[in-house]
């Protein structure tokens, strides 16, 4: 096979020496082979550099922000609602239930009461999903019960069911008393309310039901230095 033709003056196979080449005819001109580094910037250069630091900060940026807001929708601030004095609150429910909301205007809330001679607080939710927020439980007045107007379910003052379709009583958010005899209501921690099957004795009622559960214009509880959100509900 013949031996390729020479590319130029520089081709290593033109000749031991290269005629013509800066001046010096016959002088060989010294050659050395380096590391090609391809097309476009060099990696050696200041913004490459600048570029490989760069990238890596702001992908460990992006991963840091999308932590933080994960975490911050899981915090849902504080679950525990101060409602004052257990004698000051008992007073103030004595006549009928009093509403307080973890946050204005908006659930979970809680109806305050005295059940078995201990406060109580129950969801202002009821068991079905239509029994929500406005269209969730109220308080009736004549018979002192409880009942929701989207589905006409209806409960005793112990919130034990008494008319369905809802199948259970009402849920109960913990009531912690302080040694120093403060009320608190803890919204993290719910108990289910019991089945109908399960209840043994009802409170009976003060008086006639509701056909239709009356707007409340005056629902909440409200003590001096409590710490319980009226509800905009």
């Amino acid at each position: 096979m013949d031996e390729p033709t020479p590319l130029g003056p520089r081709d290593p196979r033109f000749a031991e020496s290269d005629a013509g080449v800066a001046g010096n005819p016959g002088e060989p001109v010294p050659r050395s082979l380096v590391r090609s580094l391809g097309p476009g910037p060099s990696p050696l250069s200041r913004q490459v550099r600048i570029l490989r630091i760069a990238f890596p900060l702001l992908f460990l940026a992006g991963v840091l922000t999308v932590v933080a807001v994960f975490v911050r929708a899981l915090d849902q601030g504080p679950s525990q609602v101060r409602l004052g004095p257990v004698e000051a609150v008992r007073a103030a429910v004595e006549a009928r239930p009093r509403r307080v909301c973890i946050q204005e205007g908006a659930s979970p809330c809680a109806w305050i009461t005295v059940v078995a001679g201990e406060l109580a607080a129950f969801n202002t939710n009821g068991p079905l999903p239509v029994e929500y927020g406005r269209l969730g439980v109220g308080w009736c007045p004549s018979s002192g019960g409880f009942g929701a107007n989207a589905t006409g379910s209806r409960w005793d003052a112990a919130g034990n069911v008494v008319q369905g379709p809802a199948p259970r009583g009402l849920d109960r958010f913990d009531v912690i008393v302080s040694r120093d005899g403060i009320a608190t209501v803890d919204f993290s921690n719910i108990t289910g309310g019991l089945q109908g099957w399960q209840v043994k004795e009802r409170v009976p009622p003060k008086g006639p039901d509701c056909p239709t559960i009356p707007h409340d214009r005056d629902p909440d509880l409200r003590l001096p230095g409590n710490t319980a959100v009226p509800s905009l509900v």
